[in-house]
């Protein structure tokens, strides 16, 4: 008789594509969740400093680029140099 069952509950499977309730974790929930790769991708932009660079080396009439990144460190920079707080000089750092 078990075997019979078990056939059966074999066939049953096959047709409607379940899996066998053994109280081992398989992992298919996470499996059935659609893949969300692509809307990943898509939130974040691609950053446009490779193409600005290769426009300006290509075409001397585009301006010159700077991130915002590279602004805000050049400025923190340059208020740091006015209060004197800046980095050394080539060559005037510790000595022995």
């Amino acid at each position: 008789m078990a075997s019979r069952a078990s056939k059966i509950a074999a066939v049953a499977r096959e047709i409607f594509g379940t899996l066998p309730n053994r109280g081992v974790r398989t992992g298919l929930q996470f499996l059935k969740k659609p893949l969300t790769g692509a809307y990943e991708a898509r939130y974040y932009m691609e950053p446009i400093e490779p193409f600005a660079r290769k426009a300006q080396r290509h075409c001397s009439l585009v301006p010159i680029y700077t991130s915002e990144l590279q602004e805000r460190r050049h400025l923190k920079l340059r208020t740091l140099r006015q209060r004197g707080k800046g980095p050394p000089k080539k060559g005037s750092g510790k000595r022995k």
